[in-house]
């Protein structure tokens, strides 16, 4: 009897224990729980994007001064002074707006005809999978460039 009993209790003991894992480990999986989260993007990703397509007005570290910056009718922005003109807090939302092209910037070419052609246009009326690699190149180029913004400077210690 004791056993019998002992090998009963250690399969349903074994059986809790692996949903319980299993429960676990899915709570950390995104959409696993019925809430989307928001994919993660790499700053890697998105450099390798800034130094294609970029780089040439920007310069290599945004401060607006690439090389063909001299050669422009408008020099480029600063985008390592997007957050501090921004009040503080870097415009995300915006900063992909601009680079999509739904909010133009002359400098980067009409919403038709942008500089980087189709790439990271704003894919409307395009099927799934194209939208869904241009929104990843997108997030990952604001994410790189959010890596790029000034620090605040601390204030100097009273005397």
């Amino acid at each position: 009897m004791t056993s019998r009993t002992s090998r009963s209790t250690g399969a349903v003991l074994g059986g809790a224990l692996a949903s319980g894992a299993l429960l676990v480990l899915l709570a950390g999986v995104p959409g696993a729980r019925g809430d989307e989260q928001p994919p993660g993007y790499s700053p890697f990703a998105g450099g390798q994007t800034y130094k294609t397509y970029c780089m040439n007005c920007h310069g290599v570290d945004g401060h607006g001064d690439g090389y063909i910056a001299d050669s422009l009718k408008q020099a480029p922005s600063d985008l390592t002074r997007l957050a501090e003109r921004n009040g503080g807090e870097y415009p995300a939302e915006r900063v992909g707006r601009v680079i999509d092209g739904r909010d133009e910037v002359r400098l980067h070419g009409s919403r038709e005809m942008p500089i980087w052609g189709d790439a990271l246009l704003w894919p409307e009326g395009e099927s799934p999978e194209r939208r869904a690699h241009v929104e990843r190149r997108i997030g990952e180029l604001v994410v790189f460039l959010e890596t790029l913004q000034a620090k605040p400077e601390a204030a100097a210690p009273a005397p």
